[in-house]
């Protein structure tokens, strides 16, 4: 039997013990916290995506653009060498006949880039521009700061597309195929390859996964033109819809939703559904479309000339829902559509309409508008060679 002095050390060695895990359990407490937090902050991180994670980084990456001396606004540029103004995510890119540039909201240059082609165009959705030329067979993807990828095909660029997630399209020609659509992942690995041997790819679209391709082809068949709307899942080598036009030139098409696809022609504009059936049809005569747009969502702008072209129709045909119009009594020098905001130029003014057609701002500019682009903090515009901000 113990007696009470051994009673006592034994109870006094629990007591050390006890306290010394705690303190142990002190120590790692805040190691602990910190590796909690870095495992969520690398869950999230990985779940935003290969897209969003790039756009985050470019914030960073603009710091310290962003913190030399600036000019501001307006920006100015050689009025002979400006061609385009467009937008990656909400910053201007100016694309001139040497370079691109892409600017910070106080005009810093982010990024410049000097293509060795000429005559460069860009399709840019969600923080992502794919820069191109129909007289190179190079293309390149970009950031607001960084050139993430660069394509250089069998033959000459004819179209491409982006998708949300950073997956792009390119259309080329080749002596083996009238015309080849190729999809590639955000890390530069085909996904997809469509070998057209007879008909012209005019246009294409993508899902916000990049996972299906919407392509517009044209051909000619006993002196008649036709054209051929084509979806595929980016999985399948058969395409989910093959439809033939008769008598019309599809010039752009849209992946406004999964089950929505439009085709704008040269005298109709069709809306169609998941099984390829024209749920709707929107006609105008020859030349009246003068304007066509869309953003980031799937929305689709038209301006079309009625009651002979005294007065313009603008159409937006949203991603989900019904077809909204309303008429103007001027023609605009730039038409942009960003979600439910249109915009439209005439001489120094922008007007910001609804789809329904009521004015929700007016700005007065300098100089006389030519190009008008909607932000989500107000514009930018391209006037007289300089690009302003409003």
């Amino acid at each position: 039997m113990k007696n009470k002095a051994e009673t006592n050390k034994v109870d006094f060695q629990k007591a050390k013990n006890r306290a010394s895990a705690k303190r142990t359990l002190r120590k790692l407490r805040i190691p602990a916290c910190i590796l909690a937090v870095l495992i969520a902050a690398a869950a999230i991180y990985t779940a935003l995506g290969e897209t969003r994670r790039s756009n985050f980084a470019d914030s960073f990456k603009a710091i310290p653009s962003t913190l030399r001396s600036s000019a501001g606004y307006p920006f100015n540029e050689d009025d002979l060498s400006l061609e385009k103004l467009a937008l990656v995510g909400d910053k201007p890119m100016l694309i001139s006949k040497s370079s691109v540039q892409v600017l910070s909201q106080e005009a810093d240059i982010l990024q410049e880039i000097y293509p060795d082609w000429a005559d460069t165009r860009a399709v840019s959705v969600n923080g992502r521009a794919l820069i191109y030329s129909n007289n190179s067979n190079k293309a390149m993807l970009i950031s607001r700061t960084d050139t993430l990828a660069s394509f250089s095909e069998e033959g000459t660029v004819v179209t491409g597309a982006v998708s949300r997630c950073g997956r792009i399209a390119l259309s080329y020609t080749t002596d083996k195929a009238q015309s080849v659509v190729k999809v590639y992942s955000p890390r530069q690995k085909t996904d997809f390859q469509w070998n057209c041997s007879r008909d012209y790819v005019s246009s294409l679209s993508l899902s916000s996964s990049g996972k299906a391709v919407l392509i517009s082809a044209m051909g000619v068949d006993n002196a008649e033109i036709y054209s051929r709307i084509v979806l595929f899942k980016t999985s399948k080598t058969k395409p989910e819809f093959d439809v033939k036009i008769e008598n019309t030139s599809i010039i752009k098409v849209v992946y406004a939703a999964r089950g929505k696809y439009v085709a704008i022609g040269d005298n109709k504009t069709l809306i169609l559904n998941s099984k390829g059936e024209i749920k709707s049809e929107i006609p105008y005569s020859y030349n009246s479309l003068f304007a066509v747009d869309c953003d980031s969502e799937g929305n689709t702008l038209l301006c079309c000339k009625i009651s002979g072209g005294s007065k313009i129709r603008v159409m937006k045909i949203p991603s989900l829902g019904s077809v909204k119009q309303f008429d103007i009594d001027y023609t605009p020098a730039s038409a942009d559509i960003r979600k439910g905001r249109i915009a439209l130029a005439i001489d120094n003014t922008v007007n910001i309409y609804s789809p329904s057609g009521f004015k929700k701002e007016t700005y007065t500019c300098d100089n006389n508008v030519s190009t008008a682009l909607i932000t989500s903090a107000g514009i930018y515009t391209l006037e007289n060679g300089s690009v302003c901000k409003y």
